[in-house]
């Protein structure tokens, strides 16, 4: 082998090792940035998160006062049918 070939094939090795580190680095670049779109959308979840846990707590109270409602309405139908069964003792008939 020729120095000449030698160093040419040392120069091609060079170029290649090169090239390699350079599309390692573009490679990290491009991770990082999508790593940092991540970060920054997670950022917008947590807060839209929050948002809508402030907005929906309303709801979860409409269901404690839909069982306060549905006692309400079993109380006055025990209510009515107690009025019923004293009016029919008392004689006057129900309605």
């Amino acid at each position: 082998m020729l120095y000449t070939d030698f160093v040419f094939w040392w120069q091609v090795g060079y170029a290649l090792g090169v090239l390699v580190v350079v599309i390692v680095a573009v490679l990290l670049l491009a991770i990082l940035a999508v790593a940092l779109s991540i970060e920054r959308l997670a950022r917008t979840a947590r807060h839209v998160a929050g948002e809508i846990e402030r907005s929906t707590r309303p709801i979860w109270s409409l269901a404690e006062a839909n069982a306060i409602v549905e006692d309400i309405v079993r109380a006055v139908r025990r209510a009515d049918a107690h009025t019923t069964a004293i009016a029919d003792a008392l004689g006057g008939g129900g309605r």
